[in-house]
């Protein structure tokens, strides 16, 4: 209970934490996560279903499991996203679409007690052990050990990367090369797109000058060549793969090799169903 920032330890013993995104919330999967070697989850709560009471049960599993649990809130300026993820024990809160240090200040003011914020208190609540005799080495605790992690997303963002980074809150960020693609007019482009990468070294050279740690790398390929070359960009804190897009892809490997192994035998496959949610 009450224990140092797991992440921003391993980054000052010059190690690389490594997490995943976990939309489903599901406690065998998450528990996976922790039986296989990662440091962290990132437990979502802006594109899924999850709700207060499921996130809470994510955040104790991962616990169990040995990981950090990090929450993503639905926005940016989400009072009560942010104080219901840390008083069901999150450690740290991915703060989406972030364009300012104004936005970063903002959810401060959420995240922390007084005199740093001005979260109101209360004891029956898990990350506080559902009692009051140990509420001040758990508010204590909070202002020291939680991290707020900006995730730059915008061209605002990218614009502010300097201010956002020169915070004291500030520790570790969020590079998201697909929402910033959208939003600058490159599509599905991502990392492919000469505009992105550019905002990428940006944010990159930003981090680094204010002692900040970028979390990335090859989210949804995540090959040693790509993991190093991240490596070498910057990155500091992997968080690779998402629950059920890995599910799909492994649907997807399983069907295409049991066709192979069919083609050419005195067998037939069935035909595909038509995908309700075509590529």
């Amino acid at each position: 209970m009450f224990e140092k920032n797991r992440l921003l330890q391993m980054l000052a013993s010059n190690q690389i934490p490594l997490g995943m995104q976990c939309f489903t919330g599901h406690p065998a999967l998450i528990e996976i996560m922790g039986l296989t070697g990662f440091d962290f989850v990132m437990l979502d709560g802006e594109h899924s279903g999850n709700d207060v009471r499921a996130m809470e049960d994510s955040v104790r599993v991962a616990q169990r499991a040995g990981l950090a649990p990090y929450v993503r809130v639905p926005d940016r300026a989400d009072e009560t996203g942010i104080r219901r993820a840390l008083e069901a024990g999150a450690e740290g809160i991915f703060l989406p679409m972030i364009r300012s240090a104004a936005d970063v200040r903002h959810a401060a003011k959420f995240a922390f007690f007084p005199p740093l914020g001005e979260r109101g208190i209360c004891p029956a609540t898990r990350a506080a052990g559902y009692a009051f005799r140990h509420f001040d080495r758990y508010t204590s605790w909070n202002n020291a050990q939680i991290a707020l992690v900006p995730m730059i997303e915008h061209p605002e963002g990218v614009a502010n990367i300097d201010e956002i980074c020169a915070l004291d809150e500030v520790k570790m960020i969020v590079f998201g090369a697909g929402d910033l693609a959208y939003a600058m007019g490159e599509g599905t482009q991502m990392m492919k797109s000469p505009r992105v990468q550019q905002a990428y070294r940006t944010v990159l050279d930003a981090a680094q000058r204010h002692g900040v740690a970028v979390i990335g790398g090859p989210v949804l390929d995540p090959t040693p060549a790509a993991c190093r070359k991240s490596l070498d960009d910057g990155v500091r804190v992997f968080c690779l793969g998402l629950d059920m897009l890995g599910f799909r892809r492994f649907c997807e490997q399983t069907v295409t090799a049991l066709n192979a192994g069919v083609e050419g035998s005195a067998f037939s496959r069935a035909p595909a169903p038509e995908s309700a949610f075509p590529e």
